[in-house]
């Protein structure tokens, strides 16, 4: 018996996934680590005089926050022997010191003191170092392959600039090492038909806008909620639709919110590569205050739906820890093209193979502090960003001038 296949040469052709993927679909990139702003810690536990190991995009880095309450990321690798400054290394004053000899390091890298030499310290060494800055109680790294300038600030969040809505931290926090690329947990934002069957909605979500531009990723779906129900204790009014807005910006920040009508919430996402399969997932999130309520712990309906978003997070793990990125999905009309789009964005945060400058070790030459370029967004709230890339070579920490020549 034949079988028949419906659907003429001419429909196949335009298959939603080939239309919008083309022949070869769109891979992941060769160099797993994209440009743009990472949450690295939780401000809250890099205490004053606190030195902390860390790895990320494949490498060791040292965070430490000086007794003036700066917080530093460099390389974790003393330029003198090699020691990890993240193991055994302590805070002096403003330098982070070497658990091996002493040596000790300002936060833009360049060497601040040898304690046994004559020469004081030397000006043509330095460890690399990222830009840093905190925003909304995140520590915060910008990394970008070969060494550039960030070019774009993390933005504002209204919702935290007053006291309408209850602290971001600590109460709803979460940090999650998932086995997962960070572009995949993003598409998310491309994806609102799984929530009928991961999340267990009632009804099915559908994109309302999908744009991008920039750094900047826009999406509003529609939800509807109350499953059909009179009253629930999210919807004490009956069911209701609202709009669910997601922002991204390159793939290292996330913003979901949540409209007034159900309980106005903003969510903080960071996914932050580890390494080539993992990924650290930082969470957290402030939702409107309750009437009346002026404490920082959040009550009533505030604090049950902050405690259900923490259980709904957790329910795509699973799936991002066992699933595979396929160049060339096979999607329906409905969810191509917003795919394709996100995709075709994320692949501009994959710097090209050009060589990677020299961070590290000895610098051929001095060079003037390259000031950041602010485009589209204000400076978020918190200290400066620290301008450590390519700023000046300091003198020594002590008295005696350094015989060692810049250059």
């Amino acid at each position: 018996m034949t079988q028949t296949i419906s659907g003429s040469a001419s429909e196949s052709a335009q298959d939603p996934s080939e239309r919008e993927f083309g022949a070869s679909g769109i891979a992941l990139s060769s160099y797993r680590f994209p440009t743009g702003w990472f949450i690295v810690a939780f401000a809250s536990d890099l205490a004053p005089g606190d030195v902390k190991r860390a790895h990320y995009f494949g490498e060791e880095l040292v965070l430490f926050r000086t007794a003036s309450g700066r917080a530093h990321v460099l390389d974790a690798y003393c330029q003198h022997l090699g020691a990890n400054l993240g193991v055994g290394g302590t805070v002096e004053g403003e330098h982070i010191a070497c658990p091996w000899h002493g040596w000790q390091w300002r936060g833009d890298g360049t060497n601040a003191l040898i304690p046994y030499s004559k020469i004081g310290c030397k000006n043509n060494v330095r460890i690399r170092s990222y830009p840093s800055m905190e925003w909304y109680g995140f520590i915060l790294v910008w990394h970008e392959r070969h060494g550039r300038a960030p070019y774009w600030q993390p933005p504002v969040l209204p919702e935290l600039e007053t006291n309408e809505y209850y602290p971001l931290h600590p109460h709803s926090r979460m940090l999650n090492r998932v086995k997962v690329h960070p572009q995949m947990i993003i598409e998310n934002a491309a994806d609102p038909y799984h929530v009928q069957y991961v999340h267990k909605a009632a009804n099915p979500a559908t994109t309302a806008s999908f744009e991008v531009s920039g750094y900047h990723l826009h999406a509003t779906v529609n939800a509807h909620f109350g499953g059909g129900r009179p009253t629930t204790w999210l919807t004490p009014n009956g069911p209701i639709d609202a709009k669910i807005i997601y922002d991204n910006y390159s793939l290292g920040l996330g913003l979901v919110r949540f409209p007034n009508e159900l309980v106005g919430t903003v969510q903080v996402t960071g996914q932050t590569p580890v390494d080539e399969d993992y990924t650290d997932y930082f969470y957290t999130q402030a939702s409107l205050r309750e009437p009346g309520d002026t404490g920082d712990v959040p009550t009533g309906r505030a604090a049950k739906f902050l405690a259900l978003q923490q259980e709904v997070i957790k329910q795509d793990f699973f799936t991002w820890e066992n699933m595979k990125y396929l160049e060339k999905p096979n999607l329906a009309p409905e969810e191509a093209h917003d795919y394709a789009a996100l995709r075709r964005w994320a692949h501009r945060f994959y710097p090209g193979h050009s060589p990677r400058p020299r961070t590290s070790g000895t610098p051929p030459t001095a060079s003037p502090t390259r000031r950041l370029r602010r485009r589209d967004v204000s400076r978020p709230r918190g200290p400066p960003i620290s301008e450590s890339i390519a700023s000046p070579l300091p003198m020594c920490s002590t008295a005696a001038p350094c015989s060692i020549p810049i250059g």
